[in-house]
């Protein structure tokens, strides 16, 4: 329902070609960003009936790959890598995912050494404690170099109703959260969410409100926060495999603005 993976500015170009039910390459063009240059990204992309494989390459010669593997209907591995001729942008992530009839276990490492013991290793566990309530916990353990090393905890709870869900996380360093979805109709969706922080003595909050609706030729995407950022992105199926993209961001409070368009064609 937010924008967070949808909004963009400059123009954007996205060409999925479709070469059999399980491969598939993209084509992704991009320019005129304010952030970013202009730029070009090959994608591929494998679906099986107990795989996926995809990976892309950009004109900066970033890599990055992602493998998941179902061993069961209950048990994935999954494996993310990056590299990047940035120093300290290369990536390494095992995750590992087990469902349970009424549980969720996941372990994830992301950058481990084998050698000094270094990096980051997450481990979580979901329980469902009735038909609508779940409760669960994270712990995140931090080990940066040989010498230096940080744990933090994290609880969440999870509320599912018929057409809603309504989330709230507190994080140990002081940070809170909480998340309130609802599936108004068939072809729209509401979203709010507020973040609070507490940490050293910081009081600051933000809260957002989002909503997706979904029209017989076209999508809509709206969101407005309290920072005074309004966001937008209109997707119009001009025909079928063809769409057309506006985006546009204000920001009030940094008095800035950015304005794109883009298309998808997959053939």
């Amino acid at each position: 329902t937010f924008l967070t993976n949808h909004v963009f500015d400059g123009a954007r170009c996205d060409i999925t070609k479709v070469l059999t039910p399980n491969f598939q390459v993209t084509h992704s063009f991009a320019m005129g960003a304010a952030a970013s240059p202009s730029s070009y990204n090959f994608g591929t992309a494998f679906i099986g009936q107990q795989s996926f494989l995809s990976g892309n390459l950009d004109t900066d010669g970033n890599v990055q790959a992602r493998a998941n593997y179902a061993w069961s209907n209950t048990n994935v591995s999954k494996v993310q890598a990056q590299f990047s001729n940035t120093p300290g942008h290369s990536m390494l992530q095992m995750e590992q995912d087990y469902n349970g009839r009424d549980f969720n276990v996941n372990l994830k490492g992301v950058n481990p050494s084998v050698v000094d013991g270094t990096g980051i290793f997450i481990g979580s566990y979901l329980q469902s404690v009735s038909e609508h309530l779940a409760l669960g916990a994270e712990a995140v353990y931090q080990r940066p170099t040989p010498g230096q090393q940080e744990t933090t905890m994290s609880y969440v709870a999870k509320y599912t109703g018929r057409d809603y869900i309504a989330t709230a996380q507190w994080q140990g360093f002081g940070a809170f959260s909480a998340a309130y979805y609802l599936r108004y109709s068939e072809k729209v969706d509401f979203g709010t969410e507020i973040q609070l922080l507490t940490a050293g003595g910081r009081r600051e909050a933000v809260a957002t409100v989002g909503g997706k609706f979904e029209f017989r030729r076209s999508t809509f995407r709206g969101q407005v926060d309290t920072t005074g950022k309004v966001s937008a992105v209109l997707e119009e199926k001009i025909v079928p495999g063809f769409s057309f993209l506006v985006s546009g961001e204000m920001d009030h409070g940094k008095g800035q603005s950015r304005f794109g368009v883009g298309m998808m064609w997959e053939v």
